[in-house]
């Protein structure tokens, strides 16, 4: 065994990689396991990706392994699908295609691991083990040329260090600092990634704190750390800053439910149509970091909705609720709950009887989504043939209006969603009023589906 090598006791290594190995070493080249897997291993903990780098070229890895139904070809590395998840085998980095240049080459000495599977045979030459034990991220040999290499791994330093609890070594920490323009050279899709990786975090408030601190959040998301600083005092925005974190915390590790509560709460102090702001923000953050049309639809929609859910008091009656949680969509409701209550509970004592109204809403709106509840026309008991049939009315616009008028009206009265109420109600309707519909249904036509902020108390 060589400078920095330990035999250990023989490690669980998934049986496809063990294949793969194998193969590899029956083909007549080196094959090793290495990166965060074995970093993992040493930390007894489960390993979530398996890496493999070998001797071999890209070229000959494909040939050892075509037959599997799906690989693909990029930058010297080889991804096996299998069982739907993803495998890579890498040749050998650095010029002279060896482990030890290979290892070099890697991003942080916890991740310059190696596990000789064949001998149980741990390889350490940067001091991986070490750094473990004392809970520290650091670069390899020199930090800055690593980052060089691949300026993600300005990111990935401070997600390693917030998923694992770790602290960053003085000199990398500096090195992320000074470098960290280089950043905006890294492909968005991959900012994307380490961006949600950090969120996803136990305790994402670590990792966010370090983008804002290394200046990585500056140069990714801008609107986060210059909103509201043109119209508050800094430490007013910094109390608003940790208040953010801190409701991130508090939310579950959804990558939704986590990028809404960042959005929404970074920009609360900077004008009073904040809602509308971080919105707008949200959505334009997430185009350029392009997120999928789904998810960007889903965090404005929950930052949005903020603003109504906050403005909730008793007064509000069954309807405004119905109405509430048709525009919301029902599926959303329990989401936006969360986040409100996430926001109130770090807001210390002046939360608690906001918290109180959360819990009142929360239970009428259960009890509301249990009985039946009228979305649009698409959930009447009459259809818009049987609206012509009464109305004498031609396909068109008018049956939609008279449909959306229908709809609103089981907002507050939902009993009446009965084929025979909503024939009763159309037959009393004037002739003389449905062949001017632009003043019978002008209004509806504007107004439904629309939800207000704050109800008018019951007269």
């Amino acid at each position: 065994m060589g400078p920095g090598s330990i035999r250990t006791a023989e490690w669980d290594i998934p049986p496809f990689v063990r294949s793969v190995i194998t193969r590899l070493h029956r083909a007549g080249h080196e094959a090793y396991v290495v990166g965060g897997a074995v970093r993992d291993l040493c930390m007894a903990r489960p390993a979530a990706d398996w890496d493999v780098t070998t001797s071999a070229s890209p070229e000959h890895i494909a040939s050892v392994f075509k037959r599997l139904r799906s690989f693909s070809l990029k930058h010297e590395t080889v991804t096996l699908v299998y069982r739907r998840r993803h495998y890579e085998v890498t040749t050998f980095r650095g010029p002279n295609k060896t482990l030890e240049e290979d290892l070099k080459h890697r991003d942080f000495t916890i991740n310059a691991m190696a596990y000789d599977m064949g001998r149980s045979v741990l390889i350490d030459p940067w001091g991986g083990r070490k750094d473990i034990a004392k809970g520290v991220v650091r670069g390899v040999a020199s930090p800055e040329e690593r980052f060089r290499e691949d300026p993600l791994r300005l990111m990935r330093a401070l997600r390693i260090a917030a998923e694992l609890g770790f602290r960053i070594h003085e000199k990398s920490l500096k090195a992320i600092s000074c470098m960290a323009e280089a950043i905006t050279a890294a492909a968005p899709e991959r900012i994307r990634d380490e961006l949600v990786r950090i969120l996803l975090c136990e305790k994402p408030s670590q990792g966010l704190h370090l983008l804002k601190k290394t200046g990585l959040m500056a140069r990714i998301v801008p609107e986060l750390v210059e909103a509201g600083s043109v119209r508050e005092s800094l430490s007013k925005t910094m109390t608003v800053y940790r208040h953010t974190l801190a409701a991130v915390d508090q939310v579950a590790p959804d990558p939704v439910l986590r990028l809404a509560s960042l959005f929404h709460g970074i920009a609360q102090s900077a004008s009073p149509d904040h809602e509308t702001r971080s919105a707008k923000a949200a959505q334009e953050i997430m185009v350029r970091l392009c997120f999928s049309k789904s998810v960007i639809r889903q965090v404005v929609l929950l930052v949005q909705e903020q603003e109504a859910l906050a403005g909730y008091d008793s007064s509000w009656r069954d309807g405004d609720l119905r109405r509430f949680i048709r525009r919301v969509g029902a599926e959303h409701v329990e989401s936006l709950i969360s986040l409100r209550r996430a926001d109130l509970l770090t807001s210390g004592r002046r939360g608690h009887q906001k918290l109180l109204l959360l819990d009142e809403i929360q239970g009428r709106i259960r009890d509301l989504m249990n009985a039946p509840l009228v979305r649009g026309p698409q959930d009447l008991a009459i259809s818009g043939s049987k609206v012509m049939e009464v109305t004498g009315l031609s396909p068109g616009p008018e049956v939609g209006r008279i449909l959306a008028r229908l709809s609103e009206e089981l907002m507050d009265h939902p009993e009446w969603n009965t084929r025979k109420r909503l024939m009763a109600l159309l037959k009393k309707m004037k002739a003389a009023a449905l062949t001017d519909h632009s003043i019978v249904f002008g209004e509806v036509h504007r107004t439904a589906g629309r939800l207000k902020t704050r109800a008018q108390p019951k007269s």
